[in-house]
């Protein structure tokens, strides 16, 4: 008799699960429409949630009047509700040769080496639309400028959360579901305020929403669009029962021709704020999330007379709103500055939410000198992981308290032990005095090689050609000297001599200073 208690409650569960979705537990067969006209199609969208291999293993089936195609698959990383997913989706499209009431092939996939196969869903397929296919005889026709058959889009407002506590931001967007739109125009009213009763509401920057392209809504498929130009940080003030988010947008097609534009009053969402748990710890100022604290700057030694400044940051998953400084029972201690920020980011969890950073600067004013030790600091809130409040402590380091400074003496004794460096002038003019000097050296010399030069052509007097070679010879230069020899004078009476030798290349240069030394007459 168990057994078939089970048997009943199995057969119920499936008899009322949709037609056109079917979900295992790891891949989900999706087809839409499931009513279509004759020429037209539908899509078979089978989806698997991860990144294991997954692969088609048809790609065309034509079965019963039925075909299948394959075409194309893709990715997609998404946020809904603000929960990181990844999945892989293969796409097909269904047509038929005829009206009726059809079945679906079969449709195989594999995923994570698994076979998964489609179960039989249901459609429909109807009369040709008024729309004929081929217009070969109407290139021009006349758009049809009725409102679409589908009904009227809806603008509704979602949180990330509906239900939390009093102080506990969360974050609310506009969503656009509608399906006779080909590129949806959505904008906000201007001339409408939206109703967030009893919220604090901020912009916030920097940060989009996704949600599922396609999902099912009020018993039929809807596209869905979100309207991430106005992402809202919303901050209760009070508890109780809320309608947040109503106001008035305006939607059209931007891709219709005259088409009319719309105005839509969104639908708000109904939210409830709780009341914080009673018995809260003295001292607490409404920080509601998950927090740590940390002494980010203190000194381990001090002198008499001075401030001892130190620093204190809170930082954590939630808001900053209610994050105050603790008062300290010593008047000495006073609160300098604080910083705050918060970011909307993907927490550790994976999901994403709001990160505050919190820091309190404090100075305290040394009236003794010895060894220094204030009370611990401590810090209030509701840790919404553990659902109860908390207090988190830290302790100060013992500080030495040192006598106070000779302010005359030290500046007198930092003059004698450290050297003044160099003036910058000193420095530029050494440094061009070196320059003009090493180009001073390099023209004397240069004038001092070519004036040598011009003393051994003219010792040659006019000796030439064949004539210059023979008398070098004798004088038992090598034959390849005498010949550069003889070229130099040649070109030399082409050009002057100064610029001959400026025209020669280093290693030329350095053969004629050697020949020149070795043809210097002794004294």
């Amino acid at each position: 008799m168990k057994n078939f208690g089970k048997l009943i409650f199995f057969f119920f569960l499936t008899s009322f699960l949709p037609a056109s979705t079917i979900f295992s537990s790891d891949v989900e067969f999706h087809l839409f429409p499931t009513e279509f006209s004759l020429g037209e199609h539908a899509k078979l969208e089978i989806k698997a949630r991860g990144d294991k291999p997954f692969r088609t293993l048809q790609t065309n089936i034509k079965k019963n009047g039925v075909r299948i195609r394959f075409s194309g698959s893709g990715t997609e990383t998404q946020i809904i509700n603000f929960k990181v997913s990844k999945s892989q989706i293969l796409n097909f499209y269904i047509d038929t040769e005829s009206e009726g009431t059809f079945k679906l092939p079969e449709v195989s996939v594999e995923y994570d080496n698994k076979t998964y196969t489609s179960p039989p869903i249901q459609f429909t397929v109807s009369k040709k639309s008024k729309h004929p296919q081929n217009q070969f005889f109407n290139p021009f026709p006349m758009e049809d400028f009725e409102s679409p058959s589908e009904e009227s889009p809806e603008v509704a407002f979602h949180t990330n959360k509906i239900v939390f506590y009093k102080g506990e931001p969360i974050v609310g967007y506009f969503v656009l579901y509608y399906n006779g739109y080909r590129q949806p125009f959505l904008e906000r009213d201007p001339n409408e305020s939206i109703s967030f009763p009893y919220f604090l509401s901020e912009t916030l920057r920097q940060v989009s929403v996704q949600i599922e392209p396609e999902v099912q809504r009020k018993n039929s498929i809807k596209k869905t669009l979100v309207y991430d130009k106005e992402i809202y940080g919303l901050t209760p003030i009070k508890s109780g029962r809320f309608q947040i988010g109503k106001t008035k947008f305006i939607s059209g097609d931007s891709l219709r021709f005259n088409s009319l534009q719309e105005t839509v009053t969104t639908t708000p969402a109904t939210v409830t704020v709780l009341e914080l748990p009673p018995n809260k710890p003295k001292g607490f100022t409404g920080a509601i999330g998950n927090f740590k604290l940390e002494l980010t700057k203190y000194p381990k030694l001090v002198h008499r007379g001075e401030t001892l400044y130190f620093e204190v940051t809170i930082e954590g998953e939630g808001g900053y709103e209610g994050i105050s400084p603790t008062t300290s029972s010593n008047p000495d201690i006073q609160l300098i500055s604080q910083n705050k920020t918060k970011t909307f980011r993907k927490l550790d969890s994976g999901e994403y939410g709001f990160y505050s950073v919190v820091r309190f600067q404090y100075g305290y004013q040394v009236p003794k000198f010895g060894n220094l030790q204030m009370d611990p600091y401590t810090f209030n809130f509701f840790s919404l992981k553990e659902n109860q409040y908390k207090t988190l402590s830290i302790r100060y380091p013992e500080t030495t308290i040192l006598p106070t400074k000779d302010r005359q003496t030290k500046p007198q004794t930092e003059k004698q032990n450290v050297s003044k460096p160099p003036s910058i002038f000193i420095l530029v003019f050494v440094a061009i005095f070196g320059i003009l000097s090493y180009l001073g050296l390099v023209r004397y010399i240069h004038r001092k090689q070519t004036k040598e030069f011009m003393e051994l052509i003219t010792s040659f007097g006019k000796k030439r050609n064949s004539f210059l070679f023979d008398y070098l010879r004798k004088l038992e230069l090598p034959e390849e000297d005498s010949q550069f020899l003889v070229n130099l004078v040649e070109a030399g009476e082409k050009e002057t001599l100064e610029k001959t030798f400026h025209n020669l290349n280093k290693k030329e240069k350095s053969k004629l200073i050697s020949l020149i030394k070795q043809l210097k007459p002794k004294d």
